[in-house]
């Protein structure tokens, strides 16, 4: 289990939205990557364009060289259909959560009354640098505030254009093991739920969060008054605030999941934002049902 040694940069981060002037990679993290390779997931990505939209939302550049940012959205009619959106790879380090988007995509099915739309990766240049920061060194997962990320402005934009049901945010962290933060307006019986879902997939959940505070039940950080209030400090004094607390305020569900990034295994890291994903689903096609 990390000790507060382990996880004291990584609290750092929570206090500054700009740690760096570039997409920096911090060692003291520890990290472990997974392979990710932005040629070739843009590829794999691309190539579902025959069951899926892909759409070049914007392209972002460094040192002279471009990524793209897609979407890649379900033809199911939208209109009769529930509506879920899943931001992937915010953190380009959190390489977990942008991986398992090729997987996700030939599993999900498009018949099941619940629409979907994936941004991948919104960090795209943190991506390829194996960085928490975009190229300008900004963390976009504190910049629900005051907006100066073109990365933050498109899910922003996403937000407002596809009126998200739910949304799923992919994250990894320090801590040993997987959870799940729960906004405000996630039903907490869901939320267990499908936590049992990652459990039983052979998921292993976390007892503590990578703050030290201890989960109850196992994987589940769910919204409360002084968490709200503290988020509320957060925004009002440093200017910052993640996809979770923005979309709490537009009266959307969220869920954030964190896996491991400390874990060597790499199915089991990407196992547990497929099955979630997937458990959403078919919890929001048996609600729509």
């Amino acid at each position: 289990m990390p000790t507060l040694r382990d996880v004291k940069p990584f609290i750092q981060l929570h206090l500054r939205q700009r740690a760096f002037t570039y997409p920096a990679q911090d060692q003291e993290l520890g990290v472990i990557p997974l392979g990710y390779e932005p040629e070739s997931f843009e590829k794999a990505i691309r190539a579902f364009d025959d069951r899926y939209d892909v759409v070049e939302e914007a392209r972002v550049a460094y040192q002279g060289t471009s990524r793209p940012i897609l979407s890649v959205s379900s033809r199911s009619p939208e209109a009769a259909a529930t509506r879920l959106l899943v931001v992937s790879g915010i953190h380009g380090n959190e390489q977990a959560g942008i991986m398992c988007i090729p997987e996700i995509l030939e599993r999900y099915d498009r018949e099941g009354g619940v629409a979907l739309r994936v941004l991948t990766p919104v960090n795209a240049i943190g991506a390829a640098e194996l960085s928490r920061f975009n190229a300008d060194g900004y963390d976009i997962n504190r910049d629900f505030v005051k907006f100066r990320t073109e990365e933050a402005r498109l899910v922003r934009r996403t937000l407002e254009e596809y009126r998200p049901d739910f949304i799923l945010s992919l994250h990894e962290g320090p801590q040993d093991a997987a959870f799940i933060f729960a906004n405000p307006h996630v039903d907490g019986a869901l939320a267990r739920r499908l936590l049992a879902a990652l459990e039983a997939g052979g998921t292993t959940l976390a007892t503590k969060d990578y703050f030290g505070l201890r989960l109850r039940p196992p994987g589940l950080s769910e919204s409360t008054p002084v968490q709200r209030g503290i988020l509320r400090v957060w925004a009002a004094t440093l200017g910052m605030m993640a996809v979770n607390g923005y979309a709490a305020q537009q009266g959307i569900p969220e869920i954030t999941l964190e896996s491991s990034w400390r874990s060597p295994d790499h199915a089991a890291r990407v196992r547990a934002h497929v099955d979630l994903v997937l458990a959403l689903r078919d919890e929001l096609a048996g609600g729509a049902g």
